[in-house]
């Protein structure tokens, strides 16, 4: 744009700063450059494809021992155990993807003084301190994942309904939601205690949904899917899927997401006006 004298000044023209819109181009942009960087390491995303085939085959062994060894206790067949190991596994690459790169590296970030660069930018912090960072070498995870769900569901005779794929991929997006939550709740605290670290919570409790919960013994059951919703995470998008259970499950997933982001949101500027920053 050219101003008085004929000067040329740089006006922002996209969304309006601050608004839910300008942190998408934001986080667009930051992930644009993310895969620009990593273009260049070409080798590095083979040698990781082939890492994520071998473990993934791997983490398909317990499916493949107990359906071997059962008649699928609790109606859990073959398929839909691959089916359920196919959610694990995508959440997993998400984890590595966006979770690990980003909220993984807030200890690091609040000690080195580099958080408070991020917090001065015009986009909601928690937005952007999750999501500006990319792991462009776990990618392939996410189509390993969706080829192993795809492949069960093919085997098990599929979805009983295009209703029933629909309500799965909205259980799956609501159990994505649910594995950033759970992160964030365990790390936000750094902001002000600097050493704080429960990031082993939430690899337990992603490890802890690689069995189905219906298979965990009545009290477990019970604090996995309502206290802390881990069956929401894997087990109930398979059952889904699969018409497993009834549709008020949908619901309740949604639910629990949305009452996640609510808690997560005011934990977050609660703790935010705690922070003191790298020189406090």
């Amino acid at each position: 744009m050219t101003g008085a004298g004929g000067a040329t000044t740089d006006v922002w023209e996209g969304p309006p700063v601050g608004s839910a819109r300008h942190a998408a181009v934001v986080v667009r942009a930051a992930w644009k450059s993310s895969l620009a960087g990593s273009a260049e390491y070409r080798g590095d995303l083979v040698v990781g494809t082939l890492v994520s085939i071998v473990w993934l085959a791997v983490s398909a062994v317990p499916a493949v021992v107990v359906s071997l060894n059962s008649a699928g206790a609790g109606g859990w067949t073959l398929p839909r155990l691959m089916c359920l190991l196919g959610v694990w596994y995508l959440m997993d690459a998400v984890m590595w993807i966006v979770v690990m790169p980003n909220v993984g590296q807030w200890g690091e970030q609040v000690r080195s003084g580099t958080l408070d660069g991020v917090l001065l930018r015009p986009v909601h912090s928690l937005v952007l301190c999750s999501f500006r960072v990319v792991g462009v070498q776990d990618v392939p995870k996410v189509l390993l994942a969706l080829a192993l769900v795809v492949t069960s569901l093919v085997l098990g005779g599929g979805p009983p309904s295009v209703l029933a794929l629909l309500a799965g991929a909205v259980c799956v997006a609501c159990g994505l939601v649910l594995l950033w939550a759970l992160a964030v709740l365990t790390s936000y605290k750094v902001l002000s205690h600097v050493q704080w670290d429960a990031s082993f919570l939430l690899h337990a409790g992603l490890n802890l949904g690689r069995v189905p919960i219906p298979l965990y013994g009545d009290v477990l059951r019970v604090v996995l899917t309502w206290v802390v919703p881990v069956a929401f995470l894997t087990t109930v998008p398979a059952q889904v899927l699969f018409g497993m259970v009834p549709w008020w499950t949908v619901g309740a997933a949604l639910g629990f997401a949305a009452a996640s982001v609510v808690v997560v949101v005011v934990l977050w500027n609660r703790e935010l006006r705690r922070y003191a920053g790298a020189m406090g």
